[in-house]
């Protein structure tokens, strides 16, 4: 085996557990993993898998593929953290895999295709989503998979399969968040066909044909049939989930134009300055990765552009730059910024202690690991620094990375525990009715996490709107309550429950309704009560001037 099959082989293994290792112990943060995982836990109790239903009632936001993929995970290992979170992790080593073949075809040299991973494995925002149950981490495996297939028909052995597998790929990323994959494939491939006489003649008729028409067969038929089942789908799909999003904030994710350009400075370092400096002296680099930025510059300007915008959008193009900073590390001197680089690792070495100071909802046994982390992370950075005149202080800077991004995610979840994550709170709540006999109310909140911990629909009363014009009958009412009259039908037949809210807002209800509550669990602005009826009626001024320690024996 050639050394540098050898050390693939080496970081492949390494890497999956470094992944694996920490995926099950953060909670699914609010919203975007509690959404993914309570619509995937929901797809396997009703065993509809065609429309995704989040609380009892179908949300199209997104196509069903991620859903699925995470139902598949927890199949095999249960409706927990780890399970919702596995296949992401597999998706992830997938896209290392294929994205090294892809590097080797581009870049035409192993050690370079070598450094491209090193880069793209470890990259902060790819290893960020890695770790989330959403769509990003599959959309950026499909988008590896399809320029794989692409760029193997542009500097590999052309066949009629590339094309194939091409369309198959882009169908599966259409799949998983609908036509943005175009974006990072399909819109620089003909943007580059007015720059790259090798772009305007990759795939003859026939294979664009055959391309097509796998896409069309594999993206399309989901969409036909809920869109037949559900009337007005079709212009929910084009003008709310698409035209929307780019040219209103109606989802409430307005950032400016320059949002996109700070976040990839800010999670492509240190490999940010090697980037920079290739582009500083593009003049050297070769013609075809000259070309290939485009597969960078088309998405980064389209989604800087639209008026919606979420960090983790630009990931899938983070393959291509990694491309650019390897043959420019590879190529150029570069002393000033390997300094830079060693500067910024010794930092890096400081920040589990700082975590440790900083960092309060950490537990006993985290700041010990949090202290204990500064060594290894002291070694690797004195042995980049020891490398630091040789090709090898890359692996030894992303090394540093992965230790700093395992560690951060694992102090990351511990705070979430107490902050954005609702696990231990359900579990609580679980503890008290094993059984459970007693319904949950989350008032003035939508919390699809507890539903999920719970293991069952959850009642979620006047907290943010759902959109319920797909709603054949009137079911979802039993989990949605949008007034005042719904919230005390639904609590007149339930002498015993909980309700999660925060105190405020519990103030509010019990001097609405006649209930006696007694807080059994705190978390952070929330509180979770055992709540029940009253017997005898107490005057609405008593109750209201009542104080939160009196409301809650």
């Amino acid at each position: 085996m050639k050394p540098t099959n050898r050390q693939l082989l080496l970081l492949l293994v390494m890497y999956g557990v470094l992944l694996f290792l920490p995926i099950g112990s953060p909670p699914l943060i609010e919203t975007t993993e509690a959404r993914y995982g309570e619509i995937a836990r929901e797809m396997l109790i009703s065993g509809n898998w065609l429309e995704p239903q989040l609380n009892g009632i179908k949300h199209f936001h997104k196509p069903p593929l991620a859903y699925w993929l995470v139902a598949s995970g927890m199949k095999l290992f249960g409706q927990n953290n780890f399970g919702a979170r596995f296949c992401g992790v597999l998706a992830a080593i997938l896209a290392v895999v294929v994205f090294y073949r892809l590097a080797r075809l581009v870049l035409q040299e192993e050690k370079k295709a070598f450094y491209a991973v090193l880069i793209f494995a470890t990259s902060w925002l790819f290893l960020g989503v890695t770790w989330m149950a959403s769509t990003e981490i599959y959309l950026t495996c499909f988008t590896v998979l399809a320029q794989y297939s692409l760029f193997r028909q542009l500097y590999g052995k052309r066949s009629w399969c590339n094309s194939v597998f091409y369309g198959l790929f882009l169908g599966l990323g259409f799949l998983t968040k609908g036509p943005i994959i175009l974006l990072f494939t399909l819109l620089p491939y003909l943007v580059a066909k007015f720059f790259d006489r090798e772009h305007r003649r990759v795939f003859t008729p026939r294979e664009i044909l055959l391309g097509s028409a796998t896409f069309v067969l594999l993206a399309l038929p989901w969409y036909l049939g809920v869109m037949a089942e559900n009337p007005g789908l079709l212009h929910y799909f084009l003008k709310v989930q698409t035209l929307d999003r780019v040219v209103t904030d109606r989802f409430h994710r307005y950032q400016p134009p320059w949002y996109f350009f700070a976040i990839f400075g800010g999670t492509f370092l240190p490999y940010l300055l090697f980037f920079l400096k290739g582009l500083r002296y593009h003049q050297v680099m070769p013609r075809r990765l000259k070309v290939l930025l485009i597969y960078v510059a088309a998405p980064l300007l389209v989604f800087s552009l639209a008026k919606g915008k979420h960090a983790s959008y630009i990931v899938p193009f983070y393959g291509v730059a990694s491309l650019w900073a390897a043959e420019a590390y590879a190529r150029l001197a570069m002393p000033w910024l390997r300094q830079a680089v060693l500067g910024l690792l010794g930092l890096l070495a400081l920040t589990p202690l700082i975590a440790v100071l900083v960092v309060h909802p950490l537990g006993g046994g985290w700041q010990v690991i949090s202290a204990a982390a500064s060594l290894p992370l002291v070694l690797l950075t004195w042995q980049a620094f020891r490398e630091r005149r040789s090709q090898r202080l890359l692996l030894w800077t992303a090394a540093c990375l992965m230790l700093v991004g395992c560690l951060g995610y694992g102090l990351y979840g511990q705070v979430a525990h107490g902050r954005r994550g609702y696990e231990r709170l359900v579990t609580k709540l679980n503890s008290l009715d094993p059984a459970h006999e007693l319904p949950v109310l989350v008032y003035r909140k939508s919390l699809p996490s507890v539903s999920f911990y719970r293991g069952e629909l959850a009642v979620m009363a006047l907290g943010s709107s759902r959109e319920i014009q797909f709603e054949q009958d009137d079911r979802y009412r039993n989990w949605y309550l949008t007034s005042d009259q719904e919230l005390q039908d639904f609590l007149a037949g339930r002498p015993r429950l909980f309700v999660i809210a925060e105190p405020e807002e519990m103030l509010n209800l019990v001097a609405e309704q006649d209930l006696a509550c007694e807080a059994v669990f705190t978390h952070r602005k929330v509180k979770a009560f055992l709540c029940r009826q009253e017997l005898s009626m107490v005057s609405s001024a008593a109750r209201g001037s009542r104080s939160s320690d009196q409301l809650y024996p």
